[in-house]
């Protein structure tokens, strides 16, 4: 397997291939706007303000890596946490896997240099889409609303 069919096979267990951990497709699945809200304390991040957080950094990621400037500054993390558009739940998690989709052809139509080039910031926003993946599955289970049929498939 070379780089860049890694790369792809990252990109597609974030997006919707459940394998070690699920997919960010399977984490959302069946939440609705109120659910994905609801927050166990005040000081923690509700499923609603991680997807937000994780569509802001897939998007600028997806940007960069198509060589497209964008004008976003971050100076404090926690406001891409923020809904600032006002997105709906559906509608957010439809830009969000819409993001993921393009990830993919984005990837499949790459060269290897480019691959090459992007190699550290590609792996890491898998790290942190499987990171944050892993804290909706944590939230959905502490709130009773994740189905444990919908667990990994492990396979050697």
């Amino acid at each position: 397997m070379n780089i860049k069919e890694l790369i792809l096979k990252q990109f597609q267990a974030c997006h919707h291939t459940d394998t070690w951990f699920v997919s960010l497709h399977t984490a959302l699945m069946g939440l609705n706007s109120q659910q994905a809200k609801a927050k166990t304390q005040s000081s923690t991040n509700s499923i609603f303000e991680i997807a937000h957080h994780l569509y802001f950094y897939n998007q600028l990621e997806l940007q960069r890596f198509k060589g497209i400037d964008n004008k976003h500054n971050i100076t404090d993390n926690r406001t891409t946490f923020h809904n600032e558009q006002e997105l709906s739940w559906n509608r957010l998690v439809s830009e969000l896997l819409q993001t993921m989709k393009e990830w993919e052809a984005e990837i499949e139509r790459s060269n290897s240099e480019s691959i090459e080039q992007f190699y550290e910031n590609l792996t890491y926003i898998n790290l942190h889409n499987a990171y944050h993946i892993g804290q909706i599955v944590h939230i959905r289970k502490l709130h009773g609303n994740w189905d444990e049929q919908a667990g990994v498939n492990y396979t050697t």
